[in-house]
Formats: C-alpha cells, sequence, structure tokens
C-alpha cells in the first residue's frame, strides 16, 4: 500500500470528484440514505454540522493514495464536548477496502486530534452496517451508547463508539 495522505477538500473545488466516489461506494450510500449517491448527499457531507456547532467546526478531506482519491471523511471538531472530534462520515472505495487504507486513514486523523489538543474521538456506526461495527471495535473504539431510531431521526439505530486519545 502505497503512503495515504488525508488532503482538504471543498464543496466549491470537489464536488464532482466526492460525488464520482460516493457512486463507487454506493453500497454504503444507499444503506444510510435509502438511494443511490446524489449532490444532495455530497452537499450534506460537506455542510451538515451537529447541533451547536458552526459550519467552521466542519473539516473535510480526501482519503489520497497517490493521485487517486479512495475516500473521504468529514469531522466535526467541538462536538459533543469542546475537545472532542466527531467522525461524521468515513467513506472509502470498496476497490480500495480492506487494504488497511481505513487503519492508516484513522492513524491520521489520531495524529491530527491529538496535535489539535483533542482527547476524545466520538463516531455514530448505522447498526444495519456491522463490518463498520467491526472496524471501529477492533481499532479500539468502545460503545458510548445506543441511539434508537426516533420519529424525528432517519429511520437508522446507531452505536455511538469513543475512543480515548
Amino acid at each position: 500500500m502505497s503512503d495515504i495522505v488525508l488532503r482538504p477538500i471543498t464543496r466549491s473545488e470537489d464536488a464532482e470528484d466526492a460525488l464520482d466516489l460516493a457512486q463507487r461506494a454506493a453500497d454504503y450510500v444507499t444503506l444510510e440514505v435509502g438511494h443511490a449517491p446524489n449532490m444532495d448527499f455530497i452537499d450534506g457531507f460537506f455542510t451538515a454540522v451537529p447541533p451547536g456547532l458552526s459550519q467552521d467546526a466542519l473539516m473535510t478531506f480526501a482519503v489520497m493514495e497517490e493521485q487517486a482519491m479512495v475516500g473521504m471523511i468529514c469531522i466535526a471538531e467541538g462536538y459533543e464536548f469542546p475537545t472532542d472530534w466527531w467522525i461524521g462520515l468515513m467513506l472509502l472505495d470498496p476497490a480500495f477496502r480492506r487494504r488497511g487504507i481505513g487503519r492508516a486513514v484513522l492513524r491520521l486523523v489520531k495524529r491530527k486530534a491529538r496535535r489539535a489538543k483533542m482527547t476524545m474521538l466520538k463516531l455514530s456506526v448505522l447498526e444495519a452496517n456491522p463490518r463498520a461495527m467491526h472496524f471501529w471495535v477492533r481499532e479500539g473504539f468502545l460503545p458510548h451508547r445506543y441511539a434508537a431510531a426516533t420519529p424525528e431521526s432517519d429511520g437508522h439505530d446507531r452505536w455511538v463508539l469513543k475512543y480515548h486519545l
């Protein structure tokens, strides 16, 4: 595996590449949103921030292997607590999964978080996605709480996981 790099991306410059990646990773997108990826999904990737945070709290990155965009990740700084980073989405091209790229991305995220003096990484995993749950638990994340679907939510039951830095 070549070196993995996280390259900051923006909606204005990288939306088409992000959509192309999401279409390659349509298995997950369809599981989450119930339909094939479209530009609304990409808009959400670049703009959806957790409650109480501003757009400035959102960091979006392309996962690059040489010149290829093999994934993307968004992180919200300061959710749920000021020293937490919330991983909103880590999406990898299926052709590049099971090659250690997820682990390499997580290593880079941990390094960035420690430099930013964060103390906790958090994320939620769809209960309907056991492969993702296995990955995150294998990487040292622990169950924090169960978040059952509500009438106001998107209909997915989730596990919120945490990792102490």
